[in-house]
């Protein structure tokens, strides 16, 4: 987040910076503290937006579209992504989104998304009132 930007305007520019995609914020989706780096992570669940296209940013090496099934979890750079990601599938599934909350704990001397360095406590979902509609969201 930069100074005098929320932190739904600063995942919009994170989006468009790593991605080279304008989103339109649907909702908050996921807050996940790590306290080892001295990190929070505030993931919003969001669309694609006009002109509907993607590309790699300057610090990404590349972007796809995945259909749920189909996500490369050990592929995923960060862990916090990884977490906000199987809670979305969980979700879809489900049929009902939910607010997720949680810290993540990390092993020391562990990678950004090394398989079993790393898990999520204290975690808690909230439901929310907004089921899950559209698998495209």
């Amino acid at each position: 987040m930069e100074l005098k930007e929320s932190s739904a305007e600063g995942a919009a520019r994170e989006t468009w910076e790593e991605a080279n995609c304008q989103v339109e914020i649907l909702a908050p989706y996921s807050h996940f503290d790590i306290p080892i780096i001295g990190q929070a992570y505030i993931l919003f669940r969001a669309r694609l937006a006009a002109p509907y296209s993607f590309s790699p940013g300057e610090e990404t090496l590349q972007t796809e579209l995945f259909q749920p099934k189909d996500i490369p979890f050990d592929q995923i750079a960060f862990s916090s992504i990884s977490l906000a990601l199987q809670y979305y599938v969980e979700d879809m599934q489900s049929g009902q989104y939910r607010l997720h909350h949680g810290v993540v704990s990390k092993q020391p001397g562990s990678g950004p998304n090394e398989a079993g360095r790393f898990q999520l406590q204290d975690h808690f979902a909230v439901r929310t009132e907004v089921p899950v509609l559209d698998s495209k969201l």
